[in-house]
């Protein structure tokens, strides 16, 4: 029974809110308060803040990290000048734990002996610890939960000096590039090798130079894409591979676009990079939906945007 409908009940609940109306003043549209029993107000503080420590938390905004965003059409990225974008807009954790994984295998013969390294491996070992010099710093800076990524600043500027040094093959740079690959060997088995301590305001172009990733963007999209996207069923037969390089070139596009490299102060190789990153992002949702003509058009715009930098910059 609804007690609403109680002509006795309709009467009490006027009369509680008689009440409450009489109790009040002229003007004055407040309940009367409460009087609480002394062993009820002994359990509360006189005023909290005199129990609390510590300065009051601040939950305004910050404007350094909401000025001057922009949310891109393709792949949902943010882009700013203070570097607000979220790398998980561009690569997954996935795909740098894997790549970091990958380079294990190549690294070990270019460091067998002094003979190959100084014949010729040396080139290569530049190459690929400039790369994980990148993979490590992005994962230290990763928006999302990434394995190593507390250590990951650390293993940045470990791979880079690594990288920097094996611009010549000798012996000092033949045993340090052995003491990095035994390294990354027992980083991806698990261990925790020791780490120096973290160099402060390390810049882009002190984690690795241009050359290297371009030479790795090259190859993502000469060697790894365009011969495996010929047709319907080799985009399907080789998805998986394609999605991952096509997210490490939308990651280098963006790398080589930060702060401190060359050219980075000029609008048309920032506007190139940019054509890059959006077409790798748009690559790799086309391999993950199997959309065939959606990926040969995104890798036309990957290759236009690579070839009109060129002519220009290079």
């Amino acid at each position: 029974m609804n007690p609403f409908r109680s002509p006795m009940a309709l009467a009490a609940v006027v009369l509680l809110f008689a009440s409450f109306v009489l109790a009040e003043g002229p003007g004055d549209r407040r309940v009367t308060p409460p009087e609480w029993p002394q062993d009820v107000l002994d359990i509360f503080f006189d005023d909290a803040r005199e129990a609390l420590s510590g300065s009051r938390p601040n939950y305004r905004p910050n404007p350094a990290t909401q000025a001057g965003t922009e949310t891109l059409a393709t792949g949902g990225a943010v882009e700013s000048a203070s570097s607000s974008y979220r790398w998980s807009d561009l690569i997954d954790a996935d795909t740098i734990e894997s790549e970091i994984k990958r380079l294990a295998s190549p690294l070990g013969p270019l460091v067998a002996t002094p003979s190959a390294f100084k014949g010729g491996g040396y080139r290569d070992c530049r190459d690929h610890f400039s790369w994980l010099a990148v993979l490590f710093t992005v994962a230290g800076q990763f928006d999302e939960p990434i394995r190593w990524k507390k250590p990951a600043e650390a293993w940045g500027q470990l791979f880079a000096r690594a990288g920097f040094n094996c611009k010549v093959g000798t012996d000092q740079s033949f045993r340090e590039s052995q003491l990095r690959v035994q390294d990354l060997a027992d980083l991806v088995r698990g261990g925790r090798p020791t780490l120096p301590s973290v160099r402060p305001d390390v810049g882009w172009d002190q984690i690795a130079d241009l050359a290297p990733l371009m030479r790795r963007m090259e190859g993502a999209i000469g060697e790894q894409i365009s011969p495996n996207v010929s047709d319907q069923r080799s985009l399907k037969k080789n998805a998986d591979d394609l999605y991952h390089e096509a997210q490490l070139l939308a990651l280098l596009a963006q790398v080589i676009a930060q702060d401190g490299w060359d050219y980075s102060d000029e609008e048309s190789y920032l506007a190139e990079a940019r054509k890059l990153r959006d077409a790798s992002v748009e690559f790799s949702q086309a391999t993950e939906q199997n959309d065939f003509a959606a990926a040969r058009q995104a890798l036309g715009q990957m290759k236009k945007a690579c070839s009109d930098c060129h002519d220009e910059w290079r």
